[in-house]
């Protein structure tokens, strides 16, 4: 009898010993699959976070104005007409205002199969604006067009523009003006709409296309071939600040 107990005593024990491994192994095998589930939940989420760094870098809103670039401007897509509020009653549009966020504006060449011909004051005291390549279909930029957007740092006119007005660039932050061949007119003959860079910038260089056959500018120092137009007319109007360089 003392034997049978101790028999079934020893099996009773192997059991308990047997289902305890069991579950302990099955915890663990849980555990180990929790981790590996983490592990990819982890590897997904990097893999995420640098996919969206990666689009990030086409996206220069989150760039400071320090940090855009003049390539940040010529690569840049063209602006979305939903951010524009503009006039389409007739054949070609007026850009009347820019509502985007994008502090880099590249004006499209047309809008719902319509040529964007001007922008009037669209930009005038936007002071989020870093950097505007105007569309080409755009013949003239009309005075104080830029005026009070004090972050502003490049301009890239388009390739029709004829006429540029004159007092765009007052309060703004103007490092460079990339002027397009087949300009004819940059500013007015009046001494309250000549064409001037910033108060923080005289003296910058503008380089002058052959094309252009008026000038009526202040503090430049004008860029151009030896003997053309704008070395004569930098001679003529050195009272004004208007200096040459000869390319």
């Amino acid at each position: 009898m003392k034997k049978r107990l101790l028999i079934l005593g020893m099996i009773f024990t192997m059991v308990v010993s047997s289902a305890g491994c069991g579950s302990s192994s099955s915890d663990n095998a849980g555990k180990t699959d929790q981790t590996k589930q983490t592990a990819n939940v982890q590897d997904s989420q990097k893999d995420t976070s640098s996919s969206d760094k990666s689009d990030d870098k086409n996206d220069t809103s989150y760039k400071s104005a320090d940090e855009i670039t003049m390539d940040d401007l010529m690569s840049h897509d063209e602006t979305p007409a939903e951010d524009f509020e503009f006039n389409d009653s007739t054949d070609n549009i007026i850009i009347e205002k820019y509502v985007g966020k994008d502090p880099i504006v590249v004006i499209p060449d047309e809008i719902d199969g319509k040529k964007v011909v001007g922008f009037e004051s669209a930009f005038t005291l936007n002071n989020n604006i870093v950097a505007v390549k105007i569309g080409n279909n755009v013949q003239e930029v009309e005075n104080s067009a830029f005026s009070g957007c004090k972050q502003l740092k490049y301009v890239v006119m388009g390739d029709s523009v004829k006429t540029i007005g004159g007092r765009m660039f007052a309060q703004t932050n103007l490092q460079e003006l990339v002027l397009n061949d087949g300009l004819q007119k940059i500013g007015q003959d009046d001494s309250n709409n000549v064409l001037a860079p910033p108060s923080s910038n005289c003296g910058m260089d503008l380089k002058i296309p052959e094309s252009v056959t008026e000038l009526h500018v202040s503090e430049f120092n004008l860029i151009g071939k030896s003997g053309s137009y704008a070395e004569q007319y930098a001679n003529e109007h050195a009272d004004a600040g208007v200096t040459f360089t000869a390319e």
